[in-house]
């Protein structure tokens, strides 16, 4: 690992729960290179999954952004961030009741976190966690 990289410790916990990080870690056995693939793998899906909701919103397509807002609810939990998490779940949970408010604010809000989140999962020293 560089120096460049942050401690766990440093991290801001409303970015990233370095505890559930902790956890995916040692469902996959501990190995630090297979984690920092799934990392990889959230970073790297992560505007695909934007732009799909983009789009389901666009076409009211309201049981399909239920789907994708429940993956990446899912997937945001798994990487430890949490504030993304909630707000797809909130968007998860409107589209189940029926129309979501404002889905385009929403989806921003999503993609604001989601980017935040990043920014601290790519700096973040996975060795240590």
């Amino acid at each position: 690992m560089t120096s460049d990289l942050i401690d766990p410790d440093l991290i801001d916990p409303d970015l990233i729960d370095i505890a559930a990080l902790a956890k995916l870690k040692d469902m996959i056995g501990g190995d630090t290179k297979d984690l920092a693939e799934l990392v990889d793998d959230f970073v790297a899906g992560f505007p695909q999954q934007i732009e799909l909701m983009h789009k389901q919103a666009t076409d009211q397509e309201w049981g399909s952004l239920r789907i994708t807002s429940h993956s990446s609810k899912s997937n945001a939990r798994d990487m430890g961030a949490a504030s993304l998490s909630a707000l797809c779940a909130e968007l998860e949970l409107q589209c189940k009741s029926g129309t979501p408010v404002e889905p385009t604010r929403q989806i921003f809000e999503i993609e604001k976190a989601g980017l935040a989140a990043i920014d601290a999962l790519k700096d973040l020293d996975l060795e240590n966690v």
